[in-house]
């Protein structure tokens, strides 16, 4: 009988023989070391709950929203309540701090109730129903009172984390802060839109200045509590600040987003959905493993990192993807009086742009693919800000020419996203590209001259294909680099995508020569149909000289990629991928 193979990772089958062999531990006493701050949350909640029965200002409320927000009011203390009951102080700690942070924010953007309640967009709180601003009463300083006192619960928690027993991940530090991003993004967009002007429907940035500096304080935690959390070696303090940052995103969006759905004058936006999106993706963080014991130098400690980055790079490349879709089946423009919106054609192209992407982040998610396609992925990202750019320099056209009145309709949100997105999942990318150069002796490979001059013709095709117009018809011309128009910006980024890509691969290891070959054809191939996609924009319409490049800019990278991959390798140095 032949002899069981060992295991690779001999530490952990130690670990786990060990475990197995120990004999069960009594239950952790519980701790009562953080019942002095609990009873000080709780204490916080019961004078918000009280302030809202009483009413904020001397104006009914939108709708009854104070039910809804004595439950949320009551979250962080139960949550706590339930963290010390499992013998899981630390999580309780990093929860208290995290609704102590928003808490400083919530605070300021309260004062602004008092300042000049009519401007503040929160239906839940007030609804303004005439020109005189409501007076602030005793409610509302009873509320902001708990709000200090969350924030004094959250300083007396603070330093019950148990010595790090292991090596934070980074990908699970980069993802938690890139999920954290779009969640602030989603509380900064406005929560709901507004057909009476007596009921403002501002995002944080439209805001006055204490409920927009209120407002970035809030936000401001989202990406920088979730990362902070995530960079612990603990695994309580992991979850508590992770499910805290889930959990008060929850709180400060979910009142005045309802209003959108209750009160016949308001309307739902995109933003709180775009944060429930970023909720439900960070929540699960807080139950992965938190991270890797500390190997011996004889071991490669890049491959988890590396692995998790390709994760957050593939996780991350998804949302632009769909986020991409979700802005072409949305309309780019609204007007007023349910009037028409016009077709916008150029944003068509946004859907083979986001098909390509979300086909690549699939393969991160896999981890026999994810290094080789990972920088075909990092290229084909330029696809969508191509599309992009294209569709908003119609918005931009329409908001000034349809009429004064036209505002940008929930699809730029999208579009948008979809851009802040790509570029997170690029950065993502190349962290896990610099980790792997780190492992690779830069001795192996030389320079491959056939490349050379495949990078050189692929260039210069590249710069007719981006800088001509793809379509053409009677009084028409798509833009181009030379037009120096909104959509110019995408051809650039577009255009400096490939050249970069294909100079690049000629020194590169053949399989990520050849994907990064293949990711800038890819991009060439979105450009290639333009006219198909968006040809219908013009009556006589036909492909123009940008099109024709494009395409044969396609097949020039695309035997680049299967000469990378069949050409021998040449030992010396080279920059590899």
């Amino acid at each position: 009988m032949s002899e069981r193979p060992r295991s690779p990772h001999p530490r952990l089958a130690d670990r786990r023989a060990a475990r197995a062999s120990a004999p069960e531990s009594d239950p952790e006493p519980l701790d009562t070391s953080l019942w002095p701050a609990i009873g000080v949350a709780a204490g916080g909640a019961v004078l918000q709950i009280v302030g809202l029965v009483i009413g904020v200002v001397d104006a009914p409320a939108g709708y009854t929203s104070w039910p809804l927000a004595a439950v949320l009011a009551l979250v962080p203390p139960v949550a706590a309540v339930i963290f010390v009951g499992n013998r899981r102080p630390a999580a309780a700690s990093a929860l208290l701090v995290v609704f102590a942070a928003v808490s400083v924010g919530r605070a300021v953007a309260a004062v602004q109730l008092a300042v000049d309640a009519s401007r503040v967009s929160r239906p839940d709180l007030v609804a303004v129903s005439g020109t005189v601003p409501p007076n602030a009463s005793f409610g509302l300083w009873l509320l902001i009172l708990g709000f200090v006192v969350t924030v004094v619960a959250g300083v007396l928690a603070r330093d019950r984390d148990r010595p790090a027993e292991d090596e934070p991940r980074r990908g699970l530090v980069v993802g938690a802060a890139a999920l954290g991003l779009l969640i602030a993004i989603g509380l900064v967009m406005a929560p709901f839109s507004s057909s009476n002007p007596l009921l403002p429907a501002d995002g944080v940035f439209d805001s006055p200045a204490l409920a927009l500096v209120g407002g970035l304080l809030v936000a401001l935690v989202m990406p920088v509590g979730a990362a902070v959390a995530a960079s612990s070696g603990d695994a309580d303090t992991v979850r508590g600040g992770i499910l805290g940052v889930g959990l008060a995103a929850l709180v400060v969006g979910l009142p005045p987003a309802v209003a959108g759905y209750v009160l016949a004058e308001l309307h739902p936006s995109t933003g709180p959905w775009i944060a429930l999106v970023g909720i439900a993706l960070l929540v699960p963080f807080a139950f992965v493993s938190v991270g890797r014991r500390e190997k011996s130098l004889d071991q490669d400690v890049d491959l988890p990192g590396r692995g998790n980055l390709h994760l957050g790079a593939g996780i991350v490349g998804l949302l632009a993807a769909v986020s991409g879709l979700v802005a072409v089946a949305l309309p780019l423009l609204s007007l007023p009086n349910d009037a028409a919106v016009p077709e916008n054609y150029a944003i068509r192209l946004l859907t083979p742009a986001s098909v390509l992407v979300g086909v690549l982040a699939v393969g991160l998610l896999v981890p026999a693919w994810a290094a080789l396609v990972r920088p075909a992925f990092s290229v084909a990202c330029a696809g969508i800000v191509l599309a992009v750019a294209s569709g908003f320099d119609n918005v931009l056209s329409a908001t000034g020419v349809i009429t004064s009145k036209a505002t940008p309709g929930a699809g730029v949100w999208f579009g948008a996203l979809a851009v802040l997105l790509a570029l997170v999942a690029v950065i993502i990318a190349t962290l896990a590209g610099a980790s792997e150069r780190e492992d690779v002796d830069l001795s192996e490979l030389e320079g491959r001259p056939v490349l050379g001059w495949v990078a050189g013709l692929a260039a210069l095709l590249a710069v007719g294909a981006f800088g001509f117009p793809a379509v053409t018809g009677p009084d028409y011309e798509s833009a181009g680099l030379w037009t120096f128009r909104i959509a110019s910006t995408g051809s650039v980024v577009a255009l400096v995508a490939v050249i970069v890509a294909a100079a690049l691969a000629a020194r590169s290891r053949p399989s990520r020569g050849a994907a990064l070959l293949f990711g800038a054809a890819g991009v060439a191939v979105v450009r290639a149909l333009e006219f198909a996609f968006t040809g219908g924009r013009v009556a006589g319409s036909a492909p123009a000289l940008g099109t024709w490049l494009a395409v044969g800019c396609t097949l020039v990278l695309a035997a680049g990629g299967i000469l990378a991959v069949s050409m021998p390798r040449v030992p010396r140095g080279a920059r590899p991928l």
